[in-house]
């Protein structure tokens, strides 16, 4: 099989042959058929001097990609919850299943995990991968896989809307009116699933056209550009935000930003992935008497898991889903993904490789 392997240039792809690895007995083996590149998979490309740096994680000899959809083609001896042909999307970070946190369904927050595919492990820019037959979840046939790999950045989106739920179990998100800071992947999917999930006003902020075009068709009653902050201040000072939803990350203030926009009592969520230590007013945070949380994984929430979700709602909004598919790049051309995905003034919003 072919796999692109990270090289000493983190804008060079090395593509290597190896044997097909067959599925342990729990394994199911997936014939990738698109990977998403997110926003973590860029570091190296917006700050290459940390690249080899000793204390990065973002380093040479690694695979790169855990938005992951393909086609099951071999099953493990003791993996029967799938069949040969079955098209599944991947949950890509393990858990063991048996600590106090997996036990109750909490298995983002595992605490024996060993890692997650297009990190600590190989990921999806290979065309294929044996992956626990518990990370999968079946998706319907007639969903474009570029799309089924949404389910990841989706069920991101959809976990952190829930949390924000049980920052304040005495009273209801349905109704409310809810910021997103950011207009990429995780933004986007945050303003659908605001929208889906029973917002009554959902506001965006964004940088590029394409973003602010795609925030109003995800279901954004109103936009801001991200550099119109007296703006977007004036207007939440005369009609206050409920929750505020921050998935900029990097080394932006919009985590102080969230906490200063939104209303006395409410919520903020922190999505983004940040790559410095940011300051949070705690002023702020007392005064207002402010519930904040953050989160970057998925997990059960009562009886259905993140990714359940995110899966209906791929299937039953393919289209619109689709139109958030700006490049697809072969697995030779993974280095000219990663350049378009890092460069938004190409009107990227995501990009995906196929194997």
């Amino acid at each position: 099989m072919k796999t692109a392997v990270t090289t000493l240039d983190p804008m060079v792809f090395e593509i290597i042959e190896s044997d097909v690895k067959s599925p342990d007995p729990t394994e199911v083996l997936i014939r990738v058929k698109a990977c998403g590149i997110c926003g973590s998979d860029l570091h190296a490309y917006r700050d290459p001097s940390h690249w080899l740096s000793p204390d990065a994680s973002w380093k040479a000899d690694r695979v790169l990609g855990h938005e992951i959809a393909g086609e099951v083609v071999e099953l493990g001896e003791n993996a029967g919850r799938f069949e040969i042909g079955d098209h599944v999307t991947l949950q890509p970070r393990l858990f063991c299943g048996e600590c106090a946190e997996c036990r109750t369904g909490r298995t983002e927050i595992c605490q024996q995990s060993s890692g997650l595919f297009g990190g600590e492990l190989p990921g999806g820019f290979s065309e294929y991968l044996a992956v626990p037959q518990e990370n999968l979840f079946r998706i319907s046939g007639s969903v474009d896989f570029a799309v089924a790999a949404l389910a990841e950045p989706l069920a991101v989106a959809v976990h952190g809307h829930r949390v924000a739920a049980q920052l304040d179990s005495s009273r209801p998100t349905y109704g409310e009116r809810v910021l997103v800071l950011g207009s990429g992947p995780i933004g986007l999917m945050s303003t659908f699933y605001a929208k889906q999930s029973g917002a009554s006003e959902v506001i965006a902020t964004y940088r590029y056209p394409q973003q602010r075009d795609a925030a109003l068709r995800l279901g954004a009653t109103q936009v801001f550009h991200s550099e119109d902050e007296e703006g977007l201040q004036s207007f939440c000072d005369s009609i206050p935000v409920d929750s505020v939803i921050e998935t900029v990350g990097g080394s932006a203030d919009t985590a102080a930003l969230a906490c200063r926009l939104v209303r006395r009592g409410g919520r903020v969520v922190i999505l983004g992935v940040f790559s410095r230590s940011v300051m949070m007013p705690a002023h702020v945070i007392l005064s207002k008497q402010l519930r904040v949380a953050g989160t970057v994984f998925y997990s059960y929430v009562g009886f259905k898991h993140d990714y359940e979700l995110a899966v209906e709602l791929l299937e039953n909004n393919t289209d619109l889903m689709s139109t958030l598919i700006t490049h697809r790049v072969s697995l030779q051309d993974a280095g000219t993904g990663i350049k378009l995905a890092g460069d938004k003034a190409s009107g990227a919003i995501k990009v995906t490789v196929q194997p």
